[in-house]
């Protein structure tokens, strides 16, 4: 089973704050125009990514987290980075210097050294709180990739104290089995309660390579005893244990908390203060919803995106569009929905709808809030306790329809992740990310990007190309009443033009995935974000 890379956890880390072959032509990137600069990155900011790295002549999935202190000057002054490379850990590693630029479209690069080694990353600023980020190493020690996000943290809440309260958590990555052909993929998503660093008995649905479970768990968060040169502090990182499994912390602030597994698996992802919105019965759930799920299916990568209508216990406007492997399919006629088994004590919840061939999908979630949460994807499940997919993702309320060219418009973050065919056939090995700014007006987008298509042919970001193409929308951002979808089309430089199928969850975010293989055949998911 192949694993697609994605970190769908920066759609819900980023939200609750508040190339291949083909036939196209060279698109010139716009001149950067905006409103930030190097002071605009200027502080301590907690970071994240899942992909991939190069060492030994292996590729070996990687997930990063951390902290780094920006002066607003270009300079990085410090900070401390946890790897995980498919269940080889590196813990506390001291960050003691590095530099970043930060153009006037939020656009930059930034390099963090690492004792005798250092990192690349390509960064593109939503706010001066937060923004994405891709690993674009390439250098004679080492190269990897990966998508992922930072936020800036409030040093104010480094306590163990000061995280309490209940929280959502979707950790996502690879298993610690020791069977043969794993470590493999697994999701862990639940509800927790933590008060003096003692978790209470939480929640928590694991489905490890397609196996599914279900139960309460206690743990603890404190400070690392091992790595007193780097307290908790400093950074705002610590230790935890949640579930049975070992983990490496790093406080954003009262409201998240960023996690990494240090067992032989490689799971990370964020917890997020659950708020008291949520709501207080099944029949509370009044709202449309857009979702997005990524990871794997016995075929290759997976993704799920769609939307659905919520009155209580039943479900309706039902769409989805999945591409499995290379292979899209586009549904329509989704029935049977219903929403069951809802707790308003820790917001979880079960869904599911059948298609027009009886074909069941099912999810479990947990609400962080009345606006949204976490979504893992369980279908079709059997008696047995076993699912043919393992994904997870986010779940938001959608609103600010109808949509149009005059509230999509303006200046947003594009990442993409996911998977891209190399040499005929999907590898394991096969990620692409791209990372840009793109200026939408009319619908159409000008912009400018990064990707590195982490193949066998090539360990080389591309740097700086520009990104065009254009956006085709209906006023609920979804699709129109004949059943077409909303689509955008996407223009890089030397490729067939990669054409998307685009969710708007309101006109500060959208979903999108590739809904056909013109060109080069990829698996890919991401989102767009409105800059503020």
């Amino acid at each position: 089973m192949k694993r697609l890379v994605l970190l769908l956890a920066s759609v819900a880390a980023l939200w609750t704050v508040a190339c291949g072959s083909g036939g196209g032509s060279t698109v010139t990137p716009p001149p950067p125009a905006g409103k930030y600069s190097s002071a605009s990155l200027n502080g301590q900011y907690a970071f994240a990514t899942s992909g991939e790295v190069f060492a030994g002549g292996v590729i070996t999935p990687l997930a990063r987290v951390g902290s780094f202190t920006a002066d607003g000057q270009g300079h990085i002054t410090g900070g401390v980075e946890d790897v995980n490379a498919d269940g080889q850990i590196s813990n506390a590693n001291a960050i003691t210097g590095g530099s970043y630029t930060v153009n006037a479209d939020g656009r930059g690069f930034m390099n963090l050294m690492l004792g005798q080694s250092s990192i690349d990353f390509g960064i593109t600023l939503t706010s001066t709180s937060d923004g994405l980020l891709i690993d674009e190493t390439s250098n004679a020690s080492q190269a990897s990739t990966g998508s992922g996000n930072f936020i800036k943290q409030n040093n104010a809440s480094f306590a163990v104290a000061t995280v309490a309260g209940p929280y959502v958590f979707d950790f996502s990555g690879l298993d610690a089995s020791q069977q043969i052909g794993c470590p493999c993929p697994e999701s862990l998503v639940g509800q927790f309660s933590v008060a003096g660093g003692v978790i209470n008995p939480g929640s928590f649905d694991d489905n490890d390579n397609t196996t599914l479970s279900n139960a309460s768990f206690t743990g603890t968060l404190s400070t690392d005893p091992l790595n007193p040169q780097e307290p908790i502090t400093n950074s705002g990182r610590g230790i935890a244990l949640i579930a049975g499994q070992n983990f490496v912390f790093y406080i954003v602030d009262s409201n998240r908390v960023r996690f990494l597994s240090t067992n032989l698996g490689m799971l990370s992802g964020d917890a997020v203060l659950q708020s008291n919105t949520i709501p207080a019965s099944l029949a509370a759930i009044n709202s449309s919803f857009t979702f997005i799920v990524a990871g794997s299916s016995p075929n290759g990568g997976l993704t799920r995106v769609g939307r659905l209508t919520a009155n209580g216990a039943s479900l309706n406007q039902m769409l989805m569009d999945v591409n499995d492997a290379t292979n899209e399919i586009q549904f329509n006629n989704l029935s049977n929905g219903s929403i069951s088994a809802y707790d308003a004590t820790t917001g979880r919840g079960l869904l599911s709808f059948q298609d027009s061939n009886g074909t069941v999908y099912s999810f479990v979630f947990y609400l962080s809030s009345a606006s949204g949460g976490v979504i893992q994807d369980v279908s079709p499940s059997n008696t047995m306790g076993f699912a043919r997919v393992v994904a997870d993702g986010s779940i938001i309320t959608q609103s600010g329809s109808p949509f149009t060219s005059s509230n999509i418009s303006g200046t947003y973050a594009m990442n993409w992740s996911g998977l891209v065919v190399a040499g005929g056939s999907f590898s394991i090995e096969d990620e692409e990310d791209l990372l840009a700014q793109v200026t939408v007006s009319n619908l159409n987008l000008s912009g400018t990007a990064d990707m590195f298509q982490f193949t066998s042919a090539t360990l080389t970001p591309q740097l700086d190309f520009g990104v065009a193409g254009s956006i085709a929308i209906t006023g609920d951002g979804t699709s129109s009443t004949s059943g077409q979808r909303n689509g955008m089309t996407v223009n890089l430089n030397n490729t067939a033009p990669i054409h998307m199928v685009v969710y708007f969850v309101n006109p500060q975010l959208a979903f999108f995935a590739n809904r056909d293989n013109n060109g080069t055949p990829r698996v890919i998911a991401g989102i767009l974000k409105l800059q503020q």
